[in-house]
């Protein structure tokens, strides 16, 4: 047993939805979910002397919820925008040797940082837990946006998406230690550096692990305020489309020209088009450039579009559509750059299992715990299209991210804590 002397306050100091319901799973089959997730993960009973211990953990963590908010309220003061590496790094600095202090052994790379700890079934596949330490918000932010805590809700950049996640997680690592408790999986911690840009080179860290893994949670932000789960997510692609067109002076050789405004116009109205609500299908044209002045035709013009769908069929049948488009003009000619970036995160049955065991595990702990899909990314989605069972949205509760009023709220930080704590303990 590690002491519990490392459970104190310290976090660590600087070294060199438009969502689709998925729902509950109960009764029969639950069980054949269950039995098909033990099939696939191997034995993992919850003994009768382990039923009482979520109760004890969330005793202890709610004992520590000062610490959790003191803890989250510097690690947001550590801005850490994407488009800042050396901010971001200097933020994991911190957290390493947080997570050091709570036994794990640390590992950095130019993209992430690796944490490990053994758990008590040395020979088991590791449970693979995912974060990121990157935000959204420029540097400067905290001038406009000050970390502040009025009593029920911690406000300040990045407290809910995601670093009240990562602090659940290290809190919840230390009071299985106070307990005399261990994770029943090793844990492999991936804490990324720029998830919040696509991941783009952090990806393969993430899907190397994620290939001798038993199992993936994902540290992202719970789907709303209830505190739902996340089961499901749509896969993303991204898109260029260029048009060249004909250049000619607008006033005195207007018919030699040849718009690629006018035609790149046209067929990203068209594209949008293909949005289609009910089958989950959304298609944003968010950005559009082209021309040069306001008296010559345009030669160039292009847009920038993102598609995002429930299942990889609808983004594969997308990806087919727009690669056939056509111009109407035949002076203008379109180019296409792109595709997939993240794939869909699609609900399995051992998936559902994993949701059925934290809901089982929550109502212990006073949580009725539900799970949802959302449109929004995740690197959960990498490792469940490598059939890995992948459970999301176990990190903070709250609302606002990427807004000046994110915030989480501090009531739920402790079983949040004690949530992740059961499940290390009995996954």
């Amino acid at each position: 047993m590690r002491s519990s002397s490392r459970n104190g306050k310290r976090c660590g100091s600087r070294r060199s939805i438009s969502g689709i319901p998925i729902g509950s799973v109960g009764g029969r089959e639950a069980g054949a979910i269950v039995s098909a997730f033990s099939g696939i993960m191997g034995k993992s009973h919850f003994t009768m002397a382990a039923m009482s211990l979520p109760a004890e953990l969330l005793t202890w963590l709610t004992s520590q919820r000062n610490a959790m908010v003191d803890c989250l309220s510097t690690w947001a003061a550590c801005e850490s925008p994407t488009s800042e590496p050396e901010r971001v790094r200097a933020l994991a600095q911190i957290v390493a040797s947080a997570f050091t202090e709570a036994g794990c052994d640390a590992n950095d790379h130019p993209a992430a940082l690796e944490l490990s700890l053994p758990g008590r079934d040395a020979d088991a596949s590791p449970l693979l837990i995912l974060g990121h330490l990157d935000t959204v918000y420029d540097s400067g932010t905290l001038e406009r946006m000050p970390v502040r805590n009025d009593g029920e809700r911690l406000w300040g950049p990045g407290v809910y998406d995601m670093k009240g996640g990562i602090v659940q997680l290290l809190f919840a690592l230390r009071a299985l230690a106070a307990q005399g408790a261990e994770p029943h999986r090793p844990l492999h911690i991936l804490l990324v550096f720029d998830e919040e840009t696509g991941s783009h080179a952090s990806r393969s860290l993430t899907e190397a692990a994620a290939r001798t893994a038993g199992a993936a949670f994902v540290l992202e932000p719970a789907a709303d305020e209830d505190g739902k789960l996340k089961v499901a997510r749509k896969g993303i692609a991204v898109y260029k489309l260029s048009a060249e067109g004909r250049a000619a002076h607008a006033g005195v050789d207007f018919t030699e020209g040849a718009s690629a405004i006018v035609e790149l116009a046209a067929r990203v109205v068209e594209i949008a088009s293909w949005s289609d609500a009910a089958r989950g299908l959304t298609v944003n044209p968010g950005l559009f450039s082209g021309g040069t002045r306001l008296n010559i035709v345009a030669a160039h013009a292009e847009a920038h579009i993102e598609a995002r769908a429930w299942t990889a069929a609808e983004l594969a049948a997308f990806d087919r559509r727009i690669r056939a488009l056509e111009p109407s003009d035949p002076r203008v000619r379109l180019a296409l750059e792109g595709g997939l970036n993240r794939p869909p995160m699609e609900p399995t049955p051992a998936s559902l299992a994993l949701a059925t065991r934290a809901r089982d595990l929550g109502r212990e702990l006073g949580l009725a715990l539900e799970s949802t899909g959302t449109g929004g990314g995740s690197d959960g989605s990498f490792t469940a299209a490598l059939g890995v069972p992948t459970l999301d949205g176990l990190g903070a509760v709250g609302a606002g991210a990427h807004t000046y009023h994110e915030h989480v709220l501090i009531a739920s930080l402790a079983p949040r804590a004690a949530l992740l704590a059961a499940l290390l303990q009995a996954i």
